[in-house]
Protein backbone atom coordinates (compact mmCIF):
# COMPACT_ATOMS: atom_id res chain seq x y z
CA UNK A 1 0.00 0.00 0.00
CA UNK A 2 2.98 2.39 -0.01
CA UNK A 3 2.67 5.73 -2.02
CA UNK A 4 -0.79 4.17 -3.56
CA UNK A 5 -3.40 7.34 -3.86
CA UNK A 6 -7.56 7.42 -3.73
CA UNK A 7 -7.33 7.11 -7.83
CA UNK A 8 -5.05 4.51 -7.65
CA UNK A 9 -7.35 2.37 -5.07
CA UNK A 10 -11.30 2.81 -5.10
CA UNK A 11 -11.23 1.34 -1.60
CA UNK A 12 -8.94 4.36 -0.59
CA UNK A 13 -12.15 6.85 -0.97
CA UNK A 14 -13.94 8.11 1.55
CA UNK A 15 -18.19 7.29 0.95
CA UNK A 16 -19.53 6.05 4.14
CA UNK A 17 -20.76 8.21 6.54
CA UNK A 18 -20.36 7.34 9.85
CA UNK A 19 -24.18 6.28 10.78
CA UNK A 20 -24.32 4.72 7.74
CA UNK A 21 -21.23 2.55 8.39
CA UNK A 22 -22.23 1.76 11.60
CA UNK A 23 -25.71 0.05 10.66
CA UNK A 24 -23.92 -2.60 7.82
CA UNK A 25 -21.59 -3.14 10.51
CA UNK A 26 -24.19 -3.28 13.42
CA UNK A 27 -21.28 -0.94 15.86
CA UNK A 28 -23.39 1.70 17.85
CA UNK A 29 -23.12 4.89 16.18
CA UNK A 30 -21.68 6.59 18.71
CA UNK A 31 -19.19 3.69 19.02
CA UNK A 32 -17.81 3.83 15.85
CA UNK A 33 -17.75 7.71 15.63
CA UNK A 34 -15.33 7.59 18.66
CA UNK A 35 -13.43 5.04 16.84
CA UNK A 36 -13.14 6.81 13.65
CA UNK A 37 -12.73 10.57 14.79
CA UNK A 38 -11.92 10.51 19.02
CA UNK A 39 -13.68 12.22 21.47
CA UNK A 40 -12.08 15.73 22.52
CA UNK A 41 -10.90 15.91 25.88
CA UNK A 42 -13.73 16.36 28.82
CA UNK A 43 -13.24 20.23 29.73
CA UNK A 44 -15.23 19.15 33.13
CA UNK A 45 -11.74 17.15 33.98
CA UNK A 46 -8.50 18.99 33.72
CA UNK A 47 -6.78 15.83 33.60
CA UNK A 48 -8.62 14.11 31.32
CA UNK A 49 -6.98 13.78 27.74
CA UNK A 50 -8.21 13.88 24.18
CA UNK A 51 -9.24 10.14 22.99
CA UNK A 52 -7.40 9.48 19.83
CA UNK A 53 -9.28 7.46 17.31
CA UNK A 54 -8.47 3.95 17.10
CA UNK A 55 -9.16 4.15 12.79
CA UNK A 56 -6.45 6.03 11.64
CA UNK A 57 -7.23 6.97 8.30
CA UNK A 58 -10.98 7.94 8.37
CA UNK A 59 -11.29 11.48 6.68
CA UNK A 60 -11.67 13.63 9.29
CA UNK A 61 -12.84 16.76 7.96
CA UNK A 62 -15.81 14.88 6.21
CA UNK A 63 -16.00 12.10 8.92
CA UNK A 64 -16.44 9.22 6.48
CA UNK A 65 -14.82 5.78 5.73
CA UNK A 66 -13.48 4.20 2.99
CA UNK A 67 -13.73 0.73 2.61
CA UNK A 68 -10.44 -0.16 4.19
CA UNK A 69 -11.95 2.17 7.10
CA UNK A 70 -15.07 0.10 6.78
CA UNK A 71 -13.25 -3.45 7.02
CA UNK A 72 -11.05 -2.58 9.56
CA UNK A 73 -13.56 -1.42 12.00
CA UNK A 74 -15.42 -4.69 11.09
CA UNK A 75 -12.01 -6.62 12.68
CA UNK A 76 -11.91 -4.37 15.66
CA UNK A 77 -15.44 -5.46 16.39
CA UNK A 78 -14.59 -9.02 16.09
CA UNK A 79 -11.35 -8.33 18.32
CA UNK A 80 -13.14 -6.94 21.09
CA UNK A 81 -16.06 -9.37 20.71
CA UNK A 82 -13.13 -11.59 21.86
CA UNK A 83 -13.10 -9.71 25.03
CA UNK A 84 -9.78 -8.27 23.98
CA UNK A 85 -9.69 -4.21 26.22
CA UNK A 86 -9.66 -1.51 23.57
CA UNK A 87 -6.83 -0.22 25.65
CA UNK A 88 -4.52 -3.10 24.43
CA UNK A 89 -5.94 -3.26 20.93
CA UNK A 90 -5.04 0.41 20.49
CA UNK A 91 -1.46 -0.31 22.34
CA UNK A 92 -1.07 -3.83 19.91
CA UNK A 93 -1.68 -1.84 16.59
CA UNK A 94 0.59 1.24 17.76
CA UNK A 95 3.39 -1.25 18.19
CA UNK A 96 2.79 -2.93 14.39
CA UNK A 97 2.59 0.43 13.23
CA UNK A 98 5.94 1.08 14.67
CA UNK A 99 7.68 -2.09 13.83
CA UNK A 100 6.42 -1.72 10.73
CA UNK A 101 6.03 1.53 9.49
CA UNK A 102 5.34 0.02 5.80
CA UNK A 103 2.35 -1.39 6.31
CA UNK A 104 0.18 1.08 8.49
CA UNK A 105 -3.05 -0.57 8.16
CA UNK A 106 -2.06 -4.13 10.24
CA UNK A 107 -5.76 -4.87 11.01
CA UNK A 108 -5.96 -5.88 7.18
CA UNK A 109 -2.99 -7.70 6.94
CA UNK A 110 -2.09 -9.79 9.94
CA UNK A 111 -4.48 -13.25 10.97
CA UNK A 112 -4.71 -12.09 14.73
CA UNK A 113 -5.02 -14.34 17.61
CA UNK A 114 -6.28 -14.02 21.25
CA UNK A 115 -5.76 -15.76 24.71
CA UNK A 116 -8.85 -13.03 25.73
CA UNK A 117 -6.57 -10.25 26.81
CA UNK A 118 -3.73 -9.47 24.07
CA UNK A 119 -3.06 -9.14 20.37
CA UNK A 120 -1.46 -11.92 19.23
CA UNK A 121 0.49 -11.90 15.71
CA UNK A 122 2.54 -15.06 14.12
CA UNK A 123 4.97 -14.61 11.48
CA UNK A 124 7.10 -11.95 12.67
CA UNK A 125 10.70 -13.80 13.70
CA UNK A 126 12.04 -15.29 10.22
CA UNK A 127 11.01 -17.05 7.79
CA UNK A 128 11.78 -20.17 9.49
CA UNK A 129 9.25 -22.68 10.21
CA UNK A 130 9.72 -22.40 14.00
CA UNK A 131 10.03 -18.60 13.70
CA UNK A 132 6.63 -18.29 11.94
CA UNK A 133 5.11 -20.54 14.15
CA UNK A 134 6.25 -18.14 17.19
CA UNK A 135 3.62 -15.69 18.52
CA UNK A 136 4.40 -12.39 19.81
CA UNK A 137 2.03 -10.34 21.89
CA UNK A 138 1.36 -7.15 19.81
CA UNK A 139 -0.17 -5.62 22.88
CA UNK A 140 2.47 -5.99 25.36
CA UNK A 141 5.50 -4.61 22.83
CA UNK A 142 6.06 -7.62 21.08
CA UNK A 143 6.69 -9.81 24.06
CA UNK A 144 7.56 -13.30 23.29
CA UNK A 145 4.14 -15.69 24.44
CA UNK A 146 4.76 -19.30 25.77
CA UNK A 147 2.12 -20.82 23.14
CA UNK A 148 1.77 -24.13 25.37
CA UNK A 149 0.49 -22.38 28.00
CA UNK A 150 -1.91 -20.69 26.61
CA UNK A 151 -2.89 -23.21 23.68
CA UNK A 152 -6.28 -24.58 24.97
CA UNK A 153 -7.45 -20.95 24.59
CA UNK A 154 -6.45 -19.24 21.71
CA UNK A 155 -8.81 -18.08 18.83
CA UNK A 156 -8.90 -16.52 15.75
CA UNK A 157 -9.68 -12.73 15.75
CA UNK A 158 -11.03 -13.28 12.23
CA UNK A 159 -11.03 -15.57 9.15
CA UNK A 160 -10.28 -14.07 5.92
CA UNK A 161 -12.14 -17.06 4.50
CA UNK A 162 -15.23 -16.32 6.56
CA UNK A 163 -15.65 -12.47 6.47
CA UNK A 164 -13.26 -11.26 3.69
CA UNK A 165 -12.35 -12.33 0.37
CA UNK A 166 -9.14 -11.07 -1.12
CA UNK A 167 -8.35 -9.20 -4.49
CA UNK A 168 -7.97 -12.02 -7.18
CA UNK A 169 -7.09 -14.23 -4.00
CA UNK A 170 -3.81 -12.96 -4.67
CA UNK A 171 -1.09 -12.68 -1.85
CA UNK A 172 -1.87 -8.89 -1.37
CA UNK A 173 -4.27 -9.44 1.40
CA UNK A 174 -6.13 -7.01 0.66
CA UNK A 175 -9.58 -7.19 0.60
CA UNK A 176 -12.21 -6.41 -1.62
CA UNK A 177 -15.48 -7.59 -0.30
CA UNK A 178 -16.72 -7.97 3.39
CA UNK A 179 -19.40 -10.68 4.33
CA UNK A 180 -21.22 -8.88 7.23
CA UNK A 181 -21.37 -10.75 10.59
CA UNK A 182 -25.04 -11.28 10.16
CA UNK A 183 -25.53 -11.22 6.38
CA UNK A 184 -25.45 -15.09 6.44
CA UNK A 185 -22.72 -14.51 4.25
CA UNK A 186 -25.22 -14.27 0.94
CA UNK A 187 -24.98 -10.36 1.81
CA UNK A 188 -21.96 -8.99 0.78
CA UNK A 189 -20.33 -5.24 0.42
CA UNK A 190 -17.93 -5.48 -2.36
CA UNK A 191 -16.03 -1.65 -3.02
CA UNK A 192 -17.20 -1.15 -6.36
CA UNK A 193 -20.49 -2.52 -6.69
CA UNK A 194 -24.01 -0.74 -6.50
CA UNK A 195 -21.12 2.20 -4.63
CA UNK A 196 -20.08 0.08 -2.25
CA UNK A 197 -23.84 -1.00 -0.54
CA UNK A 198 -24.53 -4.39 0.40
CA UNK A 199 -25.86 -6.20 -2.06
CA UNK A 200 -27.01 -10.03 -2.31
CA UNK A 201 -23.34 -12.20 -3.02
CA UNK A 202 -22.68 -12.77 -6.71
CA UNK A 203 -25.48 -9.74 -7.93
CA UNK A 204 -25.89 -6.26 -8.62
CA UNK A 205 -29.09 -6.33 -6.22
CA UNK A 206 -29.09 -4.30 -3.35
CA UNK A 207 -30.57 -5.74 0.05
CA UNK A 208 -32.13 -1.89 0.69
CA UNK A 209 -34.11 -2.55 -2.01
CA UNK A 210 -35.14 -6.14 -2.07
CA UNK A 211 -36.38 -5.42 1.84
CA UNK A 212 -38.28 -2.02 0.13
CA UNK A 213 -40.29 -4.37 -2.20
CA UNK A 214 -41.08 -6.60 0.50
CA UNK A 215 -42.11 -3.96 3.30
CA UNK A 216 -44.27 -2.64 0.55
CA UNK A 217 -46.40 -6.03 0.81
CA UNK A 218 -44.82 -7.88 -2.12
CA UNK A 219 -44.78 -11.92 -1.47
CA UNK A 220 -40.90 -13.56 -0.43
CA UNK A 221 -41.77 -16.22 -3.65
CA UNK A 222 -42.78 -13.10 -6.07
CA UNK A 223 -39.67 -11.11 -5.54
CA UNK A 224 -37.57 -14.52 -5.27
CA UNK A 225 -39.17 -15.24 -9.05
CA UNK A 226 -38.69 -11.54 -10.14
CA UNK A 227 -34.84 -11.98 -9.41
CA UNK A 228 -34.12 -16.14 -10.31
CA UNK A 229 -33.07 -16.14 -6.73
CA UNK A 230 -34.00 -18.62 -3.93
CA UNK A 231 -36.23 -17.56 -1.75
CA UNK A 232 -33.60 -18.24 1.21
CA UNK A 233 -31.70 -15.52 -0.39
CA UNK A 234 -33.91 -13.04 -0.72
CA UNK A 235 -35.33 -13.56 3.00
CA UNK A 236 -31.59 -13.11 4.06
CA UNK A 237 -31.12 -9.66 2.71
CA UNK A 238 -34.62 -8.61 4.21
CA UNK A 239 -34.02 -9.86 7.90
CA UNK A 240 -30.39 -8.45 7.06
CA UNK A 241 -32.40 -5.19 6.44
CA UNK A 242 -34.83 -5.49 8.85
CA UNK A 243 -32.12 -5.93 11.94
CA UNK A 244 -30.35 -2.40 10.71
Amino acid sequence: MAGMTVQDDARLKPVYSIEEAAGYLRIPINTLRTWAVGRPRNTSDASSAPYEPVLKFVDRDLHRLSFYDLVEAHILRAAIDRKIPLQRLKRGLAYLRKQHPDNPRPLLTYDFLTEGRNLLVGGMLGPKRKDREALLSASQDGQLVMTPVIEGRLQLVKRFDEYLRLVGRDKSRMPDTLFPKDGRHIVSITSGVVSGRPVIEGTRIPTAVVAQRFNAGEKLTEIAKDYKLSKDKIEAAIKYEAAA
